[in-house]
Formats: structure tokens, sequence, C-alpha cells
């Protein structure tokens, strides 16, 4: 079912299969990682005003049809819309603050700048009759959690899911976002009846992530058929559950991929250790030089996000500006031409060096030059801005560069969650959404690439920059 604007807030369908009863164990002592990495925090933006969304494919930088929080792209979205918050927000979010204060996730409505990657939430009291969800709650079943800058949805009813608990609604879109699948435990907020009516029982909501051993369940599509499990239960759940078969722990995979709470307050902006283009304004590089695009960058708190924009009115440089707002940049969080590519779930640098020499090879003229940074709490730097002459074009002494070939360059941010309605989150990307690049989402194998990458041609001056990019950022897919 394609998601269009009447139903971006409803939610579609799913169910379960059979189930068995649950076996506790006892809490660990110890927190297993993540499959790949080590707990991060995360942040959980809810918006408390309107917040404009467009569709994916139609997002300034290509998304391969998938989420974006920081652009507010929105897969599966059939036009342009505005999201209004819901009368009940406040009790959403103290709802939410409440049960995620056992992790390390932030939950705010302050929005983070747009190359910092968080997950947003977009709670509803709206019902809509058409919708076929069976949870109220929609987002696509991230794996691991690796995605840090998915969106997730919830409403106010639908026609299989009548007075939905707004709180356990938003628990389950955030489970889903988060990678947890639904369960037999009625005290677990990602319980799902195996039989009808299906889904949550909303008349005794479960607002904790229960530290209980339970069995994995399948959903059902609105035709009740049966839907598969969207991760591999032996590498995303099993292991929080001694490797017991069809088993998973809410509270055990939430402390895996976010560590434990609750949230240190923090305040401090991040600290630049070193930066190339530092008392640099006016400066003139000779022809064939490398603009100083280096920075050392570190924080207290752990993961750093930057971002470097060049901008320019030279017609071969602009060949490569992906989304025609007269700059190229590098950046985390999918938001610009290029995407720094590190370690998951945020791409961070070993070293802390966040260099752009992707960008630095340009032809002769004048750029300016702005490097921002911000740690994942939305702290930020004071903006460094510069200009620098480049000899060799029309800013500078001796002619234009050969710059001949055209091409273009785009970032290609493939969201690999898995995906589907209610269990995979309904009203995300699913099978029956239409559009470029949705397939990316649609089925269960393993990995899929993001992949930046210029067109084909191009100037050498900046393609040559480009090099090793097609090999893309990893999402944990299965």
């Amino acid at each position: 079912m394609k998601r269009t604007t009447a139903t971006l807030f409803a939610c579609s369908t799913f169910a379960i299969a059979a189930t068995a009863h649950a076996r506790g164990l006892q809490a660990r002592t110890e927190v297993t990682p993540a499959d790949g990495y080590e707990a991060v925090p995360a942040v959980l933006f809810v918006p408390d005003a309107p917040i404009s969304l467009i569709p994916s494919s139609m997002c300034p930088i290509s998304q391969g049809g998938n989420d974006n929080a920081g652009l507010g792209c929105v897969a599966g979205l059939d036009a342009a819309t505005d999201y209004m918050p819901p009368a009940n927000l406040v009790n959403v979010v103290e709802g939410l603050s409440s049960a995620l204060a056992p992790y390390n996730v932030l939950v705010t409505s302050v929005r983070p700048p747009e190359y910092v990657p968080y997950q947003m939430l977009l709670p509803s009291d709206e019902v809509n009759a058409e919708s076929l969800s069976r949870t109220c709650a929609g987002a696509a079943i991230d794996c691991d959690g690796v995605q840090r800058n998915d969106i997730a949805f919830t409403s106010g009813g639908s026609m299989f899911c009548m007075d939905p608990d707004p709180v356990q609604a938003a628990l389950i879109a955030f489970g889903y976002m988060s990678g947890l699948e639904n369960n037999d435990n009625p005290m677990d907020p990602m319980f799902y009846q195996a039989d009808a009516p299906f889904g949550p029982d909303f008349t005794m909501p479960a607002l904790t992530y229960a530290d209980t051993c339970s069995n994995l369940v399948q959903t059902v599509d609105d035709m009740e058929m049966i839907n598969p499990l969207q991760c591999a239960a032996s590498i995303n759940h099993e292991p929080y559950c001694d490797g017991m078969d069809n088993q998973a722990n809410s509270h055990q995979e939430l402390l895996a991929y976010y560590g434990p709470g609750p949230v240190v307050e923090d305040t401090t902006p991040p600290t630049v250790e070193a930066l190339g283009i530092m008392d640099m304004d006016g400066a003139v590089i000779p022809d064939g030089g490398a603009l100083p695009l280096t920075a050392t960058v570190s924080d207290d708190s752990g993961p750093v996000f930057v971002r470097w924009t060049l901008t320019s009115d030279n017609a071969d440089f602009l060949t490569f500006d992906a989304d025609g707002n007269g700059s190229v940049c590098k950046s985390h969080n999918g938001v610009c031409e290029v995407d720094f590519m590190g370690e998951v779930p945020y791409q961070q640098i070993e070293g802390n060096n966040y260099d752009a020499t992707e960008i630095a090879m340009v032809p002769g003229d004048d750029y300016t030059i702005t490097f921002e940074a911000s740690d994942l709490y939305g702290n930020t730097i004071e903006a460094v801005t510069v200009t620098i002459t480049v000899e060799g074009g029309g800013g500078g002494e001796s002619g234009g560069a050969d710059t001949s070939g055209g091409g273009s360059a785009s970032a290609s941010d493939t969201n690999a969650s898995a995906s589907a309605s209610d269990s995979n989150g309904d009203e995300s990307t699913s099978s029956d959404i239409e559009g470029p690049g949705d397939s990316g989402q649609t089925d269960d194998s393993g990995g899929g690439c993001s992949c930046n990458s210029p067109g084909a041609g191009g100037s050498a001056w900046f393609l040559l920059g480009f090099v090793g990019l097609a090999a893309g950022r990893r999402r944990s897919r299965r």
C-alpha cells in the first residue's frame, strides 16, 4: 500500500504468528555489544512545532528512497506536507523520557543541526479510518540500530487499531527504529497478540521495556497472512538471551545499542584541535594547489560531526552541486554531495581527523569556505568562514583550468533498515511503495550499500577526489 499524505500519520498492517511460553532471564551484569559496534548514545527528536516534510524522492541530496530526519525527507510520502504536533504531545514526550531513562538516549524537542544524525518521532492523535495499521506505529526496522537518522510516526487510530495508548505506540515506533521486533510478552511495549484481534493490547498498556527474554512474534498483513521477521534472530536478538532460539530481550538490546542511562547533560561544544583554514582568510594558493581542508576535532561526550562547505560561482565547480544551492559540501548524515565514511553508527574517523580532501582540488577561482562542527547533542562551535583564491581561473592570475567532461555528484544514502508495515513499521517503506530508490528497503537480503559517487565523466580535478567513494557506507540489512 503506497503511503500517501492522507495515510502518513496512520500506519499500516502487521501482526504475529505462533507463540510459545516466554522464558525469563535475570538482568545481565555485562552489556552485550551490538553486531559490529559498542554502545553509542542517540538523540530522539520529537518536534513541538510544525516542521516541513518532503518525499524522499524529492530530497535535495538523494537518500536512495529512504528517510533522513535532518532533511525531513520521508520514504514513501507522495507530496510535501507539514507535520503538526498533537494536543497530547507533552504527555508523549514525558512518557518517552521516562521509558528511555535507563538508556543513553536524549529525548528532546530542540532540533540538532541537519548534519548531525538523530532519530525523529512524529506522534499524531488523528484517526485514519483508511489505514490498515495494527499497531498505530510506523517505522522501518533498523537491525542493530545502525542508522541513526530514521523517521517514525504514530497515529490516533486506524481500521485495525482502536484507541491506542499514545505512549506505548511511541515506544513501539522507537523500538522499530532501534531494531526491536514484536514479542509475546504483555508486559513489554513490543507485545503483539498472536490471535485475533492481533496487535498490541492497548487496554493494558506496557510502558517500560522488559528485561525478560520472550518469544519473537511474526506479524500479519491486512489479509492475516504472516510476515517474516526482518532481522536475523541469531545475530540481532538471540545474543541477548544467551543464544536461546527465537528469543528477544528488548531492554538488553537497547542497552547494547545505546548504553546505560540516564543521559548526562552536555552543553560543551567540540574542541577544534587543528584547522587548516584558520587564519587563511584572503590567502592565495598557486594554480594546481589544494585547499587546506583539514581538521582535527574531538568532544568530551564522544561523537563529533562536521560539515565543510565550499561556495563559488565557478561554473565547472558547480557542475558537482547536486542540490543546486550554489555550493558543494562534505558532512555527516547524508546531507552533502560527499559523506564521511568511518566507523558505524556515526561514521566516526579514527584519530578525529575530519578532512575534506575529496573536494580540496578545485579549478582556479575564489572560494568561500565554511567549517562547522557539533557534538551529538547539538552543541556547535562558532562556524569558521574564510575566502581563499586559487590561481589559474576567474579569480586568479592565469586563465581557467581545463575542466571539460561535465558530470555531477550526488550522495545516495541507502537506508537498509528492514521495512514493512507495523512490525517493520507500518506506513514506512515497503514493497508496495512506489518511487525511485524505494527498492532498497523492500527485501531481506544481506547488506545494502550506500554510495557517494560522481556521474559519468566529470572534471579531472574534482573526480580524483571521489576515487574510493563507491565503497559507500554499509548499513545493517537482513
